[in-house]
């Protein structure tokens, strides 16, 4: 078998980091470069399979009395907060509160892929207030997704929001997400 081709953009990164507060130089920032194949920088691309171990090591560091799919899901809330304040995140999400939960939730699977060249989000509208994100060849925790899903909902003031994961295989997932 060969090796695996999958891989985030540095700014998936950057944006962790920003949320969670790892800051350049520090004791940490050492850790996740090498985690992310590094030796003194981080690289311009990161192998997924290091991506999963820097988001469960995230969790673990900066969440440890959570179990892991929770501090998954708590590092993927300050995802989506770190990433807004990288130069792409701010190009992709300013008009956030203007484009409304609507819009956003027939736009995820597109917004959620933009920095992976790998696996395939979609979005369909179920009714009234309710979607269904589809995650189909994507290896990293659904538990991540719903956080940046929370998150986008607190930016955007939309209240009563469930976000409910449905597992479909090792890499394919349904987020069922529905609000008020």
């Amino acid at each position: 078998m060969g090796q695996d081709s999958r891989a985030f953009k540095n700014s998936a990164v950057e944006g962790l980091l920003r949320g969670v507060g790892v800051a350049a130089g520090s004791l940490e920032m050492a850790e996740v470069i090498q985690l992310c194949g590094g030796t003194r920088d981080m690289p311009a691309e990161v192998p997924v399979d290091r991506y999963v171990a820097l988001l469960e090591w995230l969790a673990r560091r900066f969440f440890p009395e959570k179990p892991l799919p929770e501090g998954l899901q708590a590092v993927g809330r300050r995802m989506f907060h770190g990433y807004r304040e990288t130069l792409l995140g701010k190009i992709q999400l300013t008009a956030l509160n203007v484009v409304g939960p609507e819009r956003l939730m027939r736009k995820a699977g597109e917004f959620i892929g933009r920095n992976s060249n790998f696996g395939e989000r979609t979005s369909e509208q179920l009714g009234p207030r309710h979607y269904c994100v589809r995650f189909r060849g994507i290896p990293i925790a659904p538990e991540f997704y719903r956080g940046l899903c929370l998150s986008a909902f607190d930016v955007m003031a939309v209240h009563g929001g469930a976000i409910a994961i449905i597992r479909h295989g090792p890499e394919d997932f349904d987020l069922d997400i529905r609000w008020e």
